[in-house]
Parts: structure tokens; sequence; C-alpha cells
């Protein structure tokens, strides 16, 4: 009885740890996935034209945005749909756009709601090159 007992537990055991690596597994792939689609030529389209929405000479010499790169390590699924990525702007740690891409129904990627810092919102209103 006692040996049945141990069979029973250690292969209840090994299926829960079967489980655990391939949900550890399936969040490897979507997060290589993720990283991917951020670091893409469409969503650097996407990102570049919501850059332009919030400063018309962005990207150049005469914006306020000069610069932007893509934090790597905020990149997250969004529980609503879609990916969400942190921007940091003319490499400075407090001017931030926190954004997010979106696929709808094998559409093209579509840039979603966007949260900007506020040292950058400051920047934008008062129209002030750094």
């Amino acid at each position: 009885m006692k040996k049945t007992g141990l069979v029973v537990l250690g292969l209840i055991l090994l299926i829960g740890i079967g489980f655990g690596v391939k949900m550890y597994m399936d969040n490897q792939t979507l997060n290589e996935d993720m990283q991917e689609v951020v670091n893409s030529e469409e969503a650097k389209k996407v990102f570049e034209e919501g850059l332009k929405n919030l400063d018309k000479n962005a990207l150049t010499d005469k914006g306020i945005i000069k610069t932007y790169k893509i934090d790597d390590g905020s990149i997250e699924h969004n529980p609503m749909g879609g990916i969400m990525v942190r921007l940091y702007i003319n490499g400075d740690d407090k001017l931030y756009i926190d954004d997010s891409l979106n696929k709808y129904d094998g559409s093209n990627l579509e840039g979603g709601g966007s949260a900007i810092s506020p040292k950058l919102s400051k920047l934008l209103e008062k129209g002030d090159s750094q």
C-alpha cells in the first residue's frame, strides 16, 4: 500500500514538474516573439509616427525628441491584449513614453495607448529643445 502511494505521489510530482517546464518554455517563446515584434521595422514605423504626432520635428535637429531607444527589459504582454514597451527619449531615463502595440485580426501593427513621463510632457508643452 505504501509503495503504491509513493508511486502515485511520484507521478503527480512528475506531471506537475512537466507542466511547470512547459509553461516556462511557452513563456520564453512568447517573450522572444514579443522582442521580435517590438524590434521590427513595422514597430519602428509605428513608434516614429507616434513620436512625430507628439513633436512635429521629432527625430530631427529641430525637434525636442531627437532620439529614442527601446527598453528591451520593459517589454511585456498586456493582459488586455498587445505588447507594452517603454521608449527612452534623448538618452534620458526621465524622458520616456510607455507605449503599446496591437495587431487586430491579422491587420497591420498599430500603436495603442501611451503614457508620457512628466518631464517629457513639460518639455513638449514648452516647446523647448534640450
